[in-house]
């Protein structure tokens, strides 16, 4: 397995170098190169923070949260929104909690206002913050209804006014869908999780989310968030009412 992983690794490196010949490096704002920056001599770490910095609408999610916010992300991998988030403000604090324990070591890179720590988040006590952050997660859990049961744990601690910040997937376009579903069916697994195929990951519809939020009491915002990018993203974000 060691070394198909070191296999898709070169693969997809050599994949993304390709593109940005094509397209043109990607256009990295000062605070997100620094936060790359982070991980650099670490191999494909290097590589797939800048590549998660080019695909994960990062900016816009940082723009929705306060100077001086308090934020729980909630499956935080190896950091990079939660390190980006700190050196944004240094007002903010940031705590991560991710099941990966070497990706959560990997995540802590000193930045003083930002930790990660190991946990299971169906199970880890979510405390009362300012905005909960979910990047890539909800399709990842080991079902829909273990969703259902995380967002409305999320709803509960939240205060009114506070706020949920989603990156998920939609089914459409769906060219961009049949991409994603490729990448979470043997990208992923090949190399996070020590498989080389699954289809343990539960996308819903855009207007499936709004519906679960809406009746969990929040105000619902969707934005497709694809343009120019291969994945069907799209930016969630849920005010609890």
């Amino acid at each position: 397995m060691k070394t198909i992983k070191r296999l898709m690794e070169l693969a997809v490196g050599l994949f993304f170098k390709v593109l940005f010949l094509i397209e043109g490096e990607p256009k990295i704002s000062p605070q997100l190169q620094t936060t790359i920056d982070l991980y650099k001599g670490e191999g494909f770490g290097e590589t797939f923070a800048l590549i998660r910095a080019w695909d994960a609408p990062y900016e816009p999610v940082e723009k929705l949260i306060g100077k001086s916010a308090s934020v729980i992300d909630l499956g935080s991998g190896d950091g990079l929104l939660g390190n980006y988030l700190a050196i944004g403000s240094a007002k903010r604090k940031v705590f991560g909690i991710e099941l990966n324990s070497d990706r959560a070591k990997i995540a802590n890179k000193g930045i003083k206002n930002a930790r990660f720590t190991k946990g299971n988040i169906l199970e880890a006590k979510i405390p009362a913050v300012d905005a909960v952050t979910l990047v890539h997660v909800l399709h990842h859990l080991p079902s829909r209804h273990d969703q259902e049961i995380l967002l409305a744990r999320i709803s509960k601690s939240l205060k009114k006014g506070k706020d949920l910040i989603i990156l998920e997937i939609d089914t459409q376009p769906f060219l961009k869908y049949v991409f994603t579903w490729l990448t979470d069916a043997i990208t992923v697994p090949i190399l996070f999780e020590g498989r080389a195929f699954s289809t343990d990951f539960y996308y819903r519809k855009s207007h499936q989310w709004k519906q679960l939020l809406t009746n969990l009491g929040f105000s619902v915002s969707i934005k497709p968030i694809h343009k120019g990018m291969p994945f069907s993203h799209v930016l969630i974000h849920a005010k609890k009412k």
